[in-house]
């Protein structure tokens, strides 16, 4: 029997109309009408849904859609070649999120400094030199550097482009004021250009979806709340939820209830003292 067969006969075994099914899964009689008839599958919010409100499980709704077991030989699939080097850095950084993107690039940027500054700084000890400033923003780049490896937050890698443009300064000889100048000048344009950029790719804000308005609200119990069987529903902007008591105690059928919180399709709730 495929999902859509089992799917047919949970509902009809609720006793619900296709009408009646849909909306107590918030979608259109026409999507129901798809998965029934093998079209479709709904989203896993909607399977989770339905496998707790109907008492079926994942394993009972998708039984016959699992290949089988046993493939003969020849007809198993061909082995896939080994992966290179390349393709699978090209996969990892593929994989990565934006954030973390980000801060790799950082990283390499910082590492790039290094070196030609390490270099240098070499040529300036052996040679016997005491180039003071050129010490100093050697390792202002190394101090931001890792300030912004440890913190990965993007508060400091502005200032590793500003010491390096005044490291720059300082080798070619140019005066203390000019290296302060363009340290802070660079610095600050490094964070007007690419911040707002790196913020709004970082931007992790979640838009709070429709089911989140029942929060806080008052709902009607319409099958007794018994975290210890378990069992319970409540009626509440225009849809039947799975519930379960907050406090633990029992709620009873026709009760006001509170909703306090939400995990997944299921809403927990306490009871409400109706006013008189």
């Amino acid at each position: 029997m495929a999902f859509g067969e089992r799917l047919q006969e949970v509902r009809k075994r609720s006793g619900l109309t296709q009408e009646e099914f849909a909306e107590q899964l918030q979608v259109s009689r026409q999507a129901v009408s798809k998965w029934e008839s093998g079209r479709g599958y709904p989203e896993m919010e909607k399977l989770l849904y339905i496998c707790n409100r109907w008492g079926t499980t994942m394993d009972a709704l998708f039984a016959d859609e699992l290949p089988a077991k046993n493939t003969p030989a020849d007809e198993a699939e061909p082995s896939l070649p080994s992966p290179t080097l390349g393709g699978a850095v090209s996969n990892f950084y593929n994989n990565l999120s934006p954030y973390n993107k980000l801060i790799g690039i950082g990283l390499l940027a910082v590492i790039a400094l290094l070196g030609p500054a390490y270099v240098y700084c070499m040529r300036v000890l052996k040679g016997g030199a005491d180039n003071v400033m050129t010490m100093i923003w050697i390792g202002a780049i190394v101090v931001f550097g890792i300030a912004e490896a440890a913190t990965a937050g993007l508060v400091s890698i502005w200032f590793v482009g500003g010491a390096a443009a005044a490291l720059l300064a300082a080798v070619f000889g140019g005066s203390l004021w000019l290296q302060f100048v363009l340290f802070l000048a660079v610095s600050v344009a490094l964070l007007a250009v690419t911040r707002p950029i790196a913020r709004k790719m970082l931007d992790k804000t979640i838009t709070p979806t429709n089911a989140d308005r029942v929060l806080r609200h008052t709902a009607r119990v319409t099958e007794t709340v018994d975290n210890e069987k378990p069992s319970g529903a409540v009626y509440i902007d225009g849809k039947t939820w799975t519930a379960r008591s907050e406090d633990g105690t029992v709620i009873a059928k026709d009760r006001l209830a509170e909703v306090v919180r939400m995990e997944g399709v299921k809403l927990f709730v306490k009871e409400k003292k109706e006013d008189h």
